[in-house]
């Protein structure tokens, strides 16, 4: 069993997200969603399917890893989508998009029931986080739950029932992204880099334990866990 991991643009790149899914003993299958070839014909043996990239979530290929999200939420795979892969997977799933500008380090806020999402469990309330937008979701699939909002889009954050879950901040990324995309003017401070990171990690192995847990298949974990 795999994780297949669509990578929209070069600002999607697995990063410290694929890294510590790795340390979890997670197959983490890189598919760079703009080479046609590279894509897979199915989901079978799949037990988690990942969307990110950087700015705009329409691209050549999109249409195609639109379906994959669609495919996996009718099969119940559980679904993680970052950055413009939020946007894709809201637009999949019946959500609407709206041009919007956000490219800083800037401060993502929980709601109250983001702040009860497992997922979200033991990341701060409010903290800073890298983002790219060119676009917000600016309508839910139907069913889809707001977990948080920053100052320019009211739903940074969504959940759609318990195998669904899209972030529009990326804590996958290291300085070096951190800095390219969000064409930081000023330099990051060490502080907020640490704190990231250490958000970032932190998400990532709950992504691991809870949304996508290795043994999911088998004893229905995912599940469990968020009833």
């Amino acid at each position: 069993m795999a994780i297949y991991y669509f990578q929209l643009d070069a600002h999607g790149t697995p990063g410290l997200l694929g890294e510590v899914l790795r340390e979890f003993g997670q197959q983490v299958r890189q598919i760079t969603a703009s080479v046609g070839d590279n894509m897979p014909h199915d989901l079978d043996e799949v037990h988690g399917i990942i969307v990110s990239g950087g700015g705009a979530s329409v691209t050549a290929t999109s249409g195609a890893v639109e379906g994959f999200v669609r495919a996996a939420h009718v099969a119940q795979i559980p679904v993680l989508a970052i950055g413009a892969g939020a946007r894709l997977a809201a637009r999949a799933l019946g959500g609407e998009v709206s041009p919007c500008s956000e490219r800083a380090v800037t401060r993502v806020s929980l709601n109250q029931v983001g702040r009860e999402e497992p997922l979200f469990a033991g990341q701060p309330w409010s903290s800073e986080q890298p983002i790219w937008n060119d676009e917000c979701v600016s309508k839910l699939p139907e069913g889809a739950i707001n977990f948080a909002s920053t100052g320019a889009s009211r739903i940074a954050a969504w959940g759609l029932g318990p195998f669904v879950t899209a972030i529009d901040w990326h804590p996958e990324w290291n300085a070096a992204e951190i800095a390219a995309g969000t064409r930081s003017a000023t330099p990051i401070t060490q502080t907020v880099l640490n704190d990231i990171a250490r958000t970032g990690r932190l998400f990532a192995e709950r992504v691991s334990l809870v949304l996508m847990p290795v043994d999911r298949m088998a004893s229905g974990r995912a599940r469990d866990i968020h009833h």
